[in-house]
């Protein structure tokens, strides 16, 4: 009978979690790789030990669609308690990502308003009027509506006093401890979460920070202007260079402010690690995709296969899984498929390798799928022409091999690593292996306001 916990850090970067968890016992994969540069994508692969354009999860459409058993319900079909714990509104029940759990709790970002409840969200974003006539124009609204009137005035009052719910301080570290602690799981529970402080906009409790917040907001523009030899190139097709004003940004106050917060997290996860790991036969400690602070002329992780994006911690706590360090090349693939070694009962899937016999041989693709319609629209809407923005809305593709790691970047082949004989044709073969069954279509529609917010918020417009 076995217990595992599956800890996924968002937004987490390599050199960031052996500055900040070194503290941490087990097995540490040093060469570890997502299969992508963002969480849907790379959620997918953990999910589904396949890759994400195989498992069908695109830039136009991020739900976890696919017809194959997810890991969660290959557990939950063998016996196991299924429970999960998300801070991120990409892993949620919108996307389908509570497929196969018993429980799926979230944070106040998943807390989405019930039709009962007025939408002061939506309204307030939408009124073009001043705040406080806004404020009247959704008293009236709600009196008027068939709505739960107390809620609904409560949840007014609360943004009025407060503002926008993005302006909260923690995304959820705090209560995910206080319910580890609570947990008690029995010999077959399967326990997910995913905790989002180092995610921009970098926000931690004030007592915690050494340098002040620096929320980001839409950095993807710059990300785009850098691609041009000449950044006033990016107006060239016929957008008024007047009508476009870049963010600005400073790497340094931001970096300081996300090592804050990771900071912040190691600490609220030094208590929560002891309590899962007294709990749980087995502890996944993992981050899905790394950040950017203005390397390669690009920020955040909307855009490419660059190295402190796709390489990634990985420490499995547990038996089997002494205190060292491992240079094997591994991928998230392998954590789905250990999982379901582990899980006595279950037959292992996917593509992925039992992470306690990994060795030197393997290969593994990441994948950069292009841009979100909703990104794409946002820089419509910020006066860029298609032109422009094609320059990012591309594929892109990497392998990694023992020591090495080789990707496809704008402006040609990039490699760390120890140099390999044709690694391009090794990835050719790689992509050539992998089905491609995303959908066709480029648009699926418009997204849900409520989840839009959240993702503006997020930077993922």
């Amino acid at each position: 009978m076995t217990s595992i916990a599956l800890v996924v850090l968002d937004t987490v970067r390599y050199d960031a979690f052996t500055e900040q968890f070194d503290w941490l016992p087990g097995t540490w994969f040093d060469h570890a790789y997502s299969t992508s540069h963002w969480t849907g994508d790379a959620h997918a692969s953990l999910f589904t030990g396949q890759y994400p354009s195989e498992a069908g999860v695109s830039v136009a459409d991020w739900s976890l669609s696919t017809p194959e058993p997810t890991l969660a319900e290959r557990l939950s079909a063998a016996g196991f308690d299924t429970r999960a714990f998300s801070a991120n509104i990409n892993v949620s029940a919108p996307y389908d990502y509570d497929r196969g759990f018993d429980t799926f709790e979230g944070t106040w970002r998943l807390d989405l308003p019930k039709p009962a409840v007025f939408n002061w969200f939506r309204h307030m974003e939408e009124n073009k009027r001043s705040t406080p006539l806004a404020y009247v124009d959704g008293l009236a609204e709600t009196l008027r509506g068939e709505y739960d009137i107390g809620r609904s005035l409560r949840l007014g009052l609360r943004q009025a006093v407060t503002g926008t719910r993005f302006d909260r301080t923690d995304d959820g570290a705090r209560a995910f401890r206080e319910m580890a602690g609570n947990l008690d799981p029995d010999d077959r529970t399967f326990f997910f979460a995913n905790l989002m402080e180092a995610h921009q906009p970098y926000r931690i409790p004030p007592s915690e920070r050494t340098a002040p917040p620096a929320a980001i907001g839409p950095a993807f523009e710059t990300t785009l202007r850098a691609r041009f030899d000449d950044p006033a190139a990016a107006l060239v097709e016929g957008v008024d260079p007047a009508s476009v004003d870049p963010p600005s940004l400073d790497p340094e106050r931001a970096r300081a402010a996300y090592d804050d917060c990771v900071r912040y997290l190691s600490s609220v996860y030094a208590d929560a690690f002891e309590r899962l790991e007294s709990s749980f036969d087995y502890v996944f400690t993992l981050a899905d995709h790394g950040e950017l602070f203005g390397e390669h002329g690009a920020w955040e992780h909307g855009y490419g296969l660059y190295q402190p994006l796709t390489h990634v911690p990985l420490v499995v706590s547990g038996p089997g899984f002494p205190d060292e360090r491992r240079s094997d090349p591994v991928s998230l693939l392998d954590v789905h498929r250990t999982v379901l070694a582990l899980a006595d009962g279950v037959d292992p899937a996917g593509r992925g390798r039992d992470l306690r016999t990994v060795d030197q041989s393997a290969r593994y693709l990441t994948q950069y799928n292009g841009i979100a319609s909703m990104r794409r629209e946002a820089l419509r809407e910020r006066g860029y022409a298609p032109s422009a923005i094609d320059t990012v809305d591309v594929e892109y593709r990497g392998v990694v091999a023992d020591d090495y790691y080789g990707f496809e970047t704008d402006d040609g082949w990039h490699e760390t690593g120890t140099t390999r004989e044709d690694p391009r044709e090794q990835l050719t073969t790689l992509r050539e292996s992998v089905p491609d069954n995303r959908a066709t279509e480029h648009d699926t529609g418009p997204v849900d306001p409520d989840i839009r917010q959240q993702l503006d918020a997020l930077g993922y417009t």
